[in-house]
């Protein structure tokens, strides 16, 4: 067994459906604040870091066991910066 907080860091691959529903999801929020959306960091390989309450938070309303994915169905924990 391993012990996993949900402030603990992950990482993901965004599908194309998970970008438009963040984007979404966060403009109408930041234009009435004046600020410019700025979408998830990914690497060169597409992979975006996330605490998983995060990731959570970002993209729970739209995971459903048929829909399309938010984000792809292999995630990395990533253990030495959790410690």
């Amino acid at each position: 067994m391993i012990e996993f907080n949900i402030n603990n860091w992950v990482r993901v691959k965004l599908t194309e459906h998970g970008r438009r529903h963040h984007r979404q999801k966060n403009e109408a929020l930041l234009w009435e604040h004046g600020a410019d959306y700025q979408p998830p960091e990914e690497d060169a390989e597409g992979w975006s870091k996330w605490q998983l309450w995060d990731l959570m938070n970002e993209f729970g309303d739209g995971i459903s066991m048929a829909g399309p994915l938010m984000f792809e169905t292999t995630i990395q924990i990533l253990v030495e910066e959790n410690r």
